[in-house]
């Protein structure tokens, strides 16, 4: 491929290596991917060479690798990020991989703070899963998503703010899914109840908002106790 020629056929032949020395070919694609994606100055152009149908799909089976690195995971998270940031009718070309929103929400849950590459990814996903939240909430919910998010939140407090602030945006959303009988219902009631005292006054009003909008969820109908807190 040479310099500032992108071979968008190329790049996907790339992108779909991933055994041994080739990761290297596909971290090379997955950067000049993202290049190509945030400095394009014409995106029919740079869609016409490096098409969302095709791609989108593509980068979404890298996240089902269970063998590819938190680096190229990082990377592939940006990727599609770009793609939904000039269209987020390119959404569910992501959610109809099968795997893939569970993939990403459990980056979250497998994040280690103490390390740059992985707190790196766990807020990339983050950012990415604000943006399926616009179009495709119920994909994200029903993946795991809010048990993920809260858990991140609640677990490592030492996030970039805006990341704490985006997380809270997807939580917000995902609170508007929960149903009465979720399995989980007594977990997600505590992590939020937590969060109520929070240093950061917007992730306290979140937290309180949510509870707000789910007063009956979150309230027994069996014997009128509130599960908050």
């Amino acid at each position: 491929m040479e310099s500032g020629v992108v071979d968008g056929m190329e790049l996907l032949e790339w992108l779909q290596t991933g055994v041994g020395d080739e990761r290297d070919m596909q971290l090379m694609a997955l950067e000049q991917l993202c290049m190509t994606l945030l400095m394009s100055d014409n995106i029919d152009r740079c869609f016409e060479s490096c098409p969302p149908r095709t791609f989108l799909p593509a980068l979404g089976r890298i996240f089902i690798d269970e063998s590819a690195p938190e680096n190229i995971l990082e990377v592939t998270a940006r990727a599609i990020t770009y793609y939904l940031d000039v269209s987020n009718e390119c959404t569910r070309r992501i959610t109809q991989v099968e795997g893939a929103i569970k993939a990403i929400c459990n980056r979250l849950l497998l994040a280690k703070m103490t390390d740059r590459t992985s707190k790196d990814l766990a807020e990339q996903c983050v950012k990415l899963l604000e943006h399926i939240c616009q179009r495709e909430a119920s994909a994200v919910y029903d993946a795991g998503g809010l048990q993920a998010m809260l858990h991140l939140i609640s677990h490592h407090d030492h996030l970039h703010k805006d990341t704490m602030h985006s997380a809270m945006a997807v939580i917000t959303k995902l609170c508007a899914k929960i149903e009465p009988f979720d399995s989980n219902l007594s977990e997600y009631s505590k992590n939020l109840g937590d969060l109520l005292s929070h240093d950061d006054e917007k992730i306290a009003e979140c937290a309180l908002r949510c509870f707000c909008c789910n007063d009956r969820t979150f309230c027994s109908s069996s014997n009128g106790s509130c599960r908050i807190g």
